[in-house]
């Protein structure tokens, strides 16, 4: 029975997505923003507990984990004019939409 709980749960962790994976797939949408990409990258930071990360190539990304630390879903925010674009990237799905006011959609 153990061996069998363990194998379900090394299961279920092993489907959970990577950073580098998320990140690597193309993105769902792309939305453009007014609205600076430190402006934008703090929102989604703060509307999902979590915190903007900055990467090399001048972007901020934010990652949406589940519950068992898989990204879930990744935003890649860059500096655009005197705004900014926001590169989505789903894995699967959440619960919650507060993201889409970051980005200037309704939820």
């Amino acid at each position: 029975m153990k061996v069998m709980m363990i194998a379900a749960a090394a299961a279920l962790l092993s489907g959970c997505a990577s950073t580098d994976k998320v990140l690597s797939k193309q993105p769902k949408e792309v939305f453009h923003s007014q609205q600076s990409a430190k402006e934008v990258a703090f929102c989604l930071a703060n509307k999902n507990n979590t915190a903007a990360m900055d990467r090399d190539d001048g972007s901020k990304v934010v990652l949406i984990k589940n519950g068992y630390g898989g990204v879930s879903m990744a935003f890649s925010v860059f500096e655009e004019g005197t705004g900014s674009r926001i590169e989505y990237r789903k894995q699967f799905g959440t619960i919650g939409g507060a993201w889409k006011q970051c980005v200037g959609l309704k939820d």
